[in-house]
């Protein structure tokens, strides 16, 4: 009974070392997301980047200021629409926690959305270039690859704070939103 009352002393004065200086400065991005928005009919494989820093950081638990920004150009987009493509700003806060093996995480963020929508001509609807207010959610989970390398899957939700009826395309941006992460932190 002692010799555990001792080990566990031990073990809790023990700093935890497996908490790596970051590898680049706050200013070069962090990640890289490649992922897809499902808003059926249309489906949108995006990129982002994004930036990320430690406001409160503890050897495995983070909390993080979050900025990122990235495109994408809509697939199977309905008649009589051609193309629809976004592009988003967004910062936001978020947690991430490292353990040896698994990082898991989250944030949220709000920004600005543009989408441009064009139409076949002629037709009932105008081509659309629109900005809009934009809120997304995001949970990912992975594997640490090495102190400074992360390989993450993420599942989310990204929409407009309005969708205005009056132009269709606006109903398009954002949606279900799932992919890959690789983090160089």
């Amino acid at each position: 009974m002692v010799l555990a009352l001792v080990c566990s002393g031990v073990l809790a004065a023990t700093p935890v070392t497996d908490k790596a200086e970051p590898l680049v400065p706050w200013f070069v991005p962090r990640e890289l997301s490649l992922g897809v928005f499902i808003n059926p009919p249309v489906t949108t494989p995006h990129f982002r980047l994004a930036w990320e820093g430690a406001i409160v950081s503890q050897p495995r638990n983070e909390l993080i200021w979050y900025f990122g920004l990235g495109s994408g150009v809509g697939l199977g987009t309905p008649s009589p629409m051609l193309s629809h493509s976004q592009h988003v700003v967004v910062g936001g806060f978020g947690y991430r926690s490292d353990h040896p093996l698994i990082t898991w995480g989250f944030h949220v963020a709000a920004g600005g959305a543009w989408y441009f929508t064009e139409y076949k001509p002629g037709g009932f609807y105008a081509n659309e270039s629109r900005p809009l207010g934009y809120i997304e959610g995001r949970l990912q989970f992975g594997f640490r690859i090495t102190p400074h390398f992360r390989i993450l899957g993420y599942f989310g939700y990204g929409s407009p704070f309005v969708f205005n009826p009056r132009f269709p395309g606006n109903t398009f941006v954002g949606g279900i939103n799932t992919g890959l992460v690789i983090d160089w932190r």
